[in-house]
């Protein structure tokens, strides 16, 4: 059991401290532009059915955009960035950034792998795959709550045609690992953790597809 309780937490551990894990390339198929969260903008009233067991006393997602906040280098880069492409709104991409934020976490808890390849980059999806054959080998499963996110655009970059949008997400999680008699063994106690990610979106300037897909990720101590 001992080997097992290392294996998973090793696992764990690598997800959510893995860096940057690669960059998306290649042409899109169609049917990979189609039917993702940033193909339109989301109603504010379903993005409640995106939150990862929302616990009723929870605050709604708190939506920071950059022209509200004390960053001046990033609010000129979005507005380098409108210029280049005007159909970037930063609020509906922050909405929607949130979104994607909560439904790759319960994706992932899930294994979810049709929702993880729509929102993915290619790279980023075999890290998550990997994790969870591992998960499943063991016969684990997991569960995740996700409560109070705080999210706002930290950095804008554009480069070899493409935009690269990095969000900063503050999140109070609670993730359990449930063996085969349906016990917690790394969090009994059920405790949430103040975590601190740096999620980047990219889409290629000029396309037709308003989809944004998840090309690196960062973990750091809250």
């Amino acid at each position: 059991m001992e080997i097992v309780f290392f294996a998973v937490l090793a696992g764990y551990l690598f997800f959510r401290l893995w860096g940057v894990l690669g960059t998306h390339s290649g042409p899109e198929k169609d049917s990979e532009r189609k039917n993702t969260i940033f193909s339109q903008p989301i109603p504010t009233s379903s993005m409640e059915d995106a939150i990862v067991s929302l616990r009723k006393k929870a605050r709604r997602p708190v939506l920071v955009d950059a022209d509200t906040a004390d960053q001046d280098d990033t609010r000129k880069d979005i507005l380098a960035l409108q210029n280049l492409d005007e159909s970037f709104d930063s609020p509906v991409f922050l909405r929607n950034a949130t979104s994607a934020f909560t439904m790759i976490i319960q994706a992932y808890a899930t294994a979810n792998h049709r929702t993880l390849k729509k929102l993915l980059s290619p790279d980023v999806y075999e890290q998550f795959a990997t994790a969870i054959e591992s998960r499943e080998k063991n016969n684990l499963r997991q569960e995740t709550e996700i409560e109070d996110v705080h999210a706002e655009i930290h950095k804008v970059d554009v480069k070899n045609k493409k935009a690269r949008v990095t969000v900063l997400f503050k999140s109070q999680q609670r993730v359990i690992t449930i063996n085969e008699e349906g016990h917690s063994f790394d969090n009994p106690a059920r405790f949430s953790v103040p975590m601190t990610d740096y999620w980047t979106f990219e889409k290629p300037i000029g396309s037709d597809s308003k989809s944004w897909l998840l090309v690196e990720t960062r973990t750091e101590n809250a």
